[in-house]
């Protein structure tokens, strides 16, 4: 099938971050030849945008948008910040425009989101693709190809379908998914391994101090590769914890509970039980590969 995005002729990206950068340089290198608006609050980023040829044109003010133009938005910012920007750029918007975003909490904040931009349709959804590093120099062309993007909607329409085929287009697999469903999944397999490398880090930090021997002078691969996510935007991952809280807390609490049995087996010198929990764990890990 010919690859058209979706149909969209003009498209503006709100935040220009790794992902909003990503987005934008790999539209230009899939082929597609509308155009591509962006927003930042930061002139620097605007500045690199515009050098890097990411986007046609980049603006630091809202009123500056050519909005008769646009007819895909994709907010790219904190999920944090959705509500505020939609309620700011609904009276721009075109009725026949669509809203999509790009965050990682769904739940009832696509409800919200929807609430307030009606009649104009919001289609939530997630990328499941990304990296530690911030910015749009960071931007990484094909950062979306091959990798699953979930949808989150409750019924199929014309607009869903053009988003759907704006990710496909991009190489993304797409997935549909209730909001609240994502939410519980995306706390397990996402949010938890970003709050447990931040808090091994942070164990560190603390035991180094205990100690007064700087344990981040002795890191292995190991150490490394498990930690990578603790460079992530602290901005951005404060935001995902607190908007997806109640499912956050509720997977960090399972963990503690293994971390328990862990401890518990080491102390008393249970090989057996030791034995069984690292093998369950370690086959289920060789099955992702």
């Amino acid at each position: 099938m010919e690859k058209d995005f979706g149909g969209f002729k003009n498209i503006l990206i709100i935040g220009l971050g790794l992902i909003g950068g990503s987005i934008a340089v790999s539209l230009k290198n899939a082929g597609y030849t509308g155009k591509i608006y962006g927003f930042d609050l930061s002139p620097e980023r605007i500045r690199k945008a515009v050098e890097l040829q990411a986007v046609d044109r980049a603006y630091t003010k809202l009123e500056d948008i050519p909005w008769d133009k646009i007819d895909l938005v994709i907010l790219a910012t904190p999920v944090k910040t959705f509500e505020d920007i939609a309620k700011k750029i609904k009276p721009y918007l075109k009725e026949k425009t669509v809203v999509t975003d790009v965050g990682s909490v769904k739940g009832s904040l696509v409800e919200k989101i929807q609430k307030i931009l009606s009649p104009v349709k919001f289609v939530g959804a997630h990328p499941i693709a990304g990296t530690e590093k911030e910015g749009i120099e960071n931007a990484v062309v094909g950062l979306f190809k091959g990798k699953k993007l979930i949808l989150t909607i409750d019924e199929e329409d014309e607009n869903t379908k053009k988003v759907e085929k704006f990710w496909t287009d991009l190489g993304a697999k797409v997935e549909v998914m209730d909001p609240h469903t994502h939410d519980f999944v995306f706390a397990g397999v996402s949010h938890l391994p970003h709050a447990v490398a931040f808090a091994l880090v942070d164990a560190l930090i603390e035991l180094s101090k205990e100690t007064g021997i700087d344990l981040f002078l002795y890191p292995g691969a190991g150490f490394k590769d498990f930690t990578r996510i603790a460079a992530s935007s602290p901005t951005v991952w404060k935001d995902i914890f607190i908007e997806n809280k109640e499912n956050v807390v509720h997977t960090i609490d399972s963990f503690i509970q293994s971390m328990e049995k862990l401890k518990e087996y080491i102390q008393k010198e249970d090989e057996q039980n030791l034995i069984k929990i690292l093998s369950e764990s370690r086959e289920k890990r060789l099955s992702l590969d």
